[in-house]
């Protein structure tokens, strides 16, 4: 797979179609269930498996007091028994990240540069669009390739792919979605959402609160994905129609309220695909985009740019079980008594993904599979006012990952050093799945984890990190090895000893006072920085590109 040349996207609906109708289309329950679950805007820091001594308070200001610090048991119990990584990349900013994992490959070939900039392409009708779709650039997306595995496949969260018309493209059987505002209409049945009202006498625009009908300074257009949330359904059971608001039955309508939480709605759809796929005798493939950890409006408080509250959780201990406080919220209008939640802040998102973590540990134990389940956790770019969006150092990119897969017999656990990147999760899970020959002659970044997690190899094959950033300062590009890195302010730093806080490096002003392996590094990884520096020439998909595009490491 690595730096294998491209194959057309005909060429490929051919093999699919061959895979489909053949024996590795069946159902198996040998191949091992996958969930990917992806949170949102979280650096390493706020875990505490990396024990970074500083972590994000409730005004994104750093500190290391301890009641600003989350609790998560689930994820401190896969760092002793999996594996986490401390040096796993995405980019610094949402959608070029998700582009990367997929697909397995890098902007150079989905066009998924940054937010909102997306390439342009011309369709077979001569219309040209300027969002370049990942399934005309990747025709062997993550979910085409676990359907033609055999798997179930589901995806839950965040869509963050500006195209929801035509999710089901991108391969997945079903899903659930917060769609945000310029992807999909709202939900008729919530009023928590901010809305644009006109422009003042200024010529600034202005947003309203829909549920208080009073004005929000420097809110954006959004709907709530917390309380009372705007939930899309893809292909639901006993629906004519591929998209559909929740509630949509009447057992669901009874229960929805401004009580009713986003990711406990996710869940529990989630839950019954799960059941339904082992039901059918089918492994499941989940990918759950999680918007826990996201900034946003709080619809309860009236507050700008938080961390909304979350449902109160207790973790007993020595049962390794957590229980969540039923939420109540009553009254109307922005005047509201509450019960069973918190104040809200980033450490209480952070143990929200961790009682979600634990949620689908709990349900593979009742399903019976656990013991053929792998997980992947990450999160998206780094915290808000911290990495996301950041040219400074990997704050942007650097993200958390663990990998656990009790009953698989992973050779690693604990902590590792190596590097790992979005686009080797593709790669990987192929290999997971038993379809990694599908992904001969197709051209990818990604390099598979299998033989480092399951077979027992010294290394990951990996040899450095690569990220890109746009912005209108111009297209920057990231990258890390072993000894040195350089940041989208083209600044290089001395990496050769690991920092605890993961970004206290020492920048590098004098390169005749460092050490030759570090200048040796700094021409290496520089090389492979000119090979990826296609921004400017390569900014628009090319539908002839797999034929002229030269191999790439």
């Amino acid at each position: 797979m690595k730096g294998a040349v491209g194959l057309s996207v005909g060429l490929f609906v051919v093999l699919y179609c061959a895979v489909l109708s053949g024996a590795d289309g069946a159902k198996s329950r040998t191949k091992p269930n996958i969930i990917v679950l992806i949170g949102d805007d979280l650096s390493p820091r706020e875990f505490p498996s990396y024990d970074t001594g500083v972590w994000s308070s409730t005004d994104e200001e750093p500190t290391d007091k301890k009641h600003f610090r989350a609790k998560t048991p689930m994820l401190d119990k896969i760092a002793k028994e999996g594996i986490f990584f401390d040096k796993a990349w995405a980019t610094p900013i949402c959608a070029a990240s998700r582009g990367m994992l997929m697909t397995g490959r890098y902007a150079t070939i989905t066009k998924w540069w940054y937010n909102f900039d997306y390439g342009s392409w011309t369709d077979g009708n001569g219309k040209v669009g300027d969002i370049v779709p990942l399934w005309i650039t990747s025709p062997l997306g993550i979910a085409h390739l676990a359907t033609a595995a055999g798997y179930g496949t589901f995806w839950g969260g965040r869509a963050g792919m500006k195209d929801v018309n035509n999710l089901d493209k991108f391969g997945f059987e079903r899903g659930i979605f917060v769609p945000a505002p310029q992807e999909f209409l709202p939900s008729p049945l919530s009023d928590f959402q901010i809305v644009g009202a006109g422009v003042d006498e200024d010529g600034n625009k202005i947003f309203v609160n829909k549920d208080t009908g009073k004005v929000e300074p420097g809110a954006r257009p959004q709907r709530s994905y917390t309380w009372r949330p705007h939930v899309l359904l893809l292909n639901p059971p006993n629906e004519d129609e591929q998209l559909v608001y929740y509630p949509n039955t009447r057992k669901t309508k009874q229960a929805y309220s401004r009580g009713t939480f986003g990711p406990d709605v996710d869940m529990e759809v989630t839950k019954k695909f799960m059941e339904t796929c082992v039901e059918e005798d089918t492994p499941f493939f989940l990918y759950a985009t999680s918007r826990i950890g996201h900034k946003a409006y709080d619809f309860i408080n009236q507050k700008t740019d938080t961390w909304p509250p979350t449902p109160n959780l207790s973790w007993n201990a020595s049962k390794e079980k957590y229980t969540k406080e039923e939420p109540v919220i009553s009254k109307r209008g922005g005047k509201y008594r509450t019960k069973g939640i918190n104040n809200g802040g980033i450490r209480r998102h952070v143990e929200y993904l961790d009682y979600t973590i634990w949620q689908y540990v709990e349900k593979c134990k009742e399903l019976g599979v656990l013991d053929n389940t792998v997980i992947i956790f990450s999160t998206d770019n780094g915290t808000k006012g911290y990495g996301k969006d950041s040219k400074n150092k990997q704050r942007g990119p650097h993200v958390p990952m663990f990998i656990y897969a009790p009953g698989m017999n992973m050779t690693k656990q604990g902590r590792s050093s190596e590097f790992v990147s979005f686009v080797d999760i593709v790669p990987t899970v192929a290999d997971l799945m038993g379809v990694s020959y599908l992904l001969d002659g197709y051209e990818l970044h990604g390099q598979s984890l299998y033989k480092y997690l399951f077979r027992g190899a010294k290394k990951h094959t990996r040899e450095y990190n690569f990220s890109y950033q746009t912005r209108s300062t111009g297209h920057k590009q990231l990258i890390r090895g072993s000894y040195v890195m350089k940041d989208g302010g083209d600044r290089w730093y001395d990496v050769s000893n690991e920092k605890r806080d993961l970004d206290s490096y020492p920048i590098i002003t004098n390169w005749n006072k460092v050490p030759k392996e570090l200048r040796d590094e700094r021409d290496e990884l520089s090389k492979v920085l000119d090979e990826f520096d296609v921004y400017e020439t390569e900014h628009d998909y090319d539908p002839t590109a797999n034929q002229k595009r030269k191999k790439r490491k």
